[in-house]
């Protein structure tokens, strides 16, 4: 009985893992906090009644992770030879789930979140905005079956759509705002500051994301080049790889100092404190790591110190509301 039971239950954390399951709660909680931490303390101050039906923005959330649990599932169909070398204990299409099953779930879930979004487009009236779904749900494909095994483009891609997933609450909000002239004409200027902020997250979140595939490389440099890849590491070998990462890291650093002072400039201290233990100070440790790590055990805890990095970064998003809260 405890046998079944065991069974069950890893089956469970195999099919969360298949999916990406901490992965995907963190898109909800990013984009919940764009709208309700950024999106409605600067822009709905009291005219609630215009803002976007909390079903449509849940309608939004649940297209977005449709199209990227599609995105993970098909990336691991395609990558089956170099997790065999690379996890072989965390296999899971050709052991849990067969690879038509696996294939069968793409096109369902990418097909779910393209009809999600088409909705969306109806209801914001902006046939484009539902395009984008689909064409991201194609994009993945291509990246998992050929961009990815790719010299840059692999990495790039996945960054690119991690700062989507930012800037697709601000484009749905901007448009749904629209729809009220009175209303969106009064509060152009609130809308570029609002978007000035958007960008510095997506911004980060592409960054942060770029850094962490490359070090995520690292760690599978051994499967990735039996099966033929070129990713950075393979190309231009790992300790050029370390400096590259140092540099996009640096990079990071930089931008977010600047953001600080501005942060601190305006008084701003419990969001300046606390980014500055949060994000600033493991950044610093990240770099340090880089230099210092040489086994795919080391690379994987730098990639969990990203993790750390990207959902700190998010959580400031409630200081700030808190701030605005504290202005009034």
């Amino acid at each position: 009985m405890e046998t079944g039971k065991t069974t069950i239950a890893e089956r469970m954390v195999s099919i969360s893992r298949f999916i990406r399951l901490p992965n995907l709660l963190i898109i909800v909680l990013t984009q919940f906090l764009l709208r309700y931490c950024l999106f409605a303390p600067f822009i709905y101050t009291e005219d609630t009644e215009v803002m976007s039906t909390l079903l449509d923005f849940s309608v939004l959330c649940l297209a977005t992770l449709f199209i990227t649990s599609g995105g993970y599932i098909i990336n691991d169909y395609f990558d089956v030879r170099i997790d065999e070398i690379n996890k072989p204990k965390q296999l899971i299409i050709g052991t849990i789930v067969p690879g038509r099953t696996a294939i069968k779930w793409h096109i369902l879930l990418t097909g779910l979140g393209s009809l999600l979004g088409l909705y969306l487009a109806y209801r914001i009236r902006l046939l484009s905005f539902g395009l984008i779904f689909p064409a991201v749900g194609l994009l993945l494909w291509f990246y998992s079956a050929k961009y990815k095994r790719m010299f840059f483009w692999g990495n790039f891609i996945v960054a690119l759509l991690s700062a989507l997933v930012v800037l697709i609450v601000y484009v749905f909000e901007f448009f749904w705002l629209r729809l009220h002239p009175d209303f969106f004409a009064d509060l152009v200027p609130d809308l570029f500051w609002v978007g000035k902020l958007f960008l510095a997250y997506a911004l980060f979140a592409f960054l942060v994301t770029f850094y962490r595939e490359i070090i995520k490389d690292m760690e599978d440099v051994k499967g990735d080049a039996r099966v033929g890849c070129r990713s950075i590491p393979i190309v231009l070998g790992i300790n050029t790889s370390r400096w590259i990462v140092a540099g996009l890291v640096a990079l990071s650093i930089i931008l977010l100092v600047s953001s600080l002072v501005i942060l601190y400039r305006l008084g701003l201290m419990m969001v300046f404190l606390y980014l500055v233990l949060t994000t600033l100070l493991p950044m610093i440790y990240l770099i340090y790591r880089a230099f210092r790590s040489n086994t795919p055990e080391e690379y994987h805890i730098m990639s969990n110190i990203c993790k750390i990095i990207m959902v700190a970064g998010v959580l400031s998003m409630q200081l700030i509301a808190i701030s605005k809260l504290y202005d009034k």
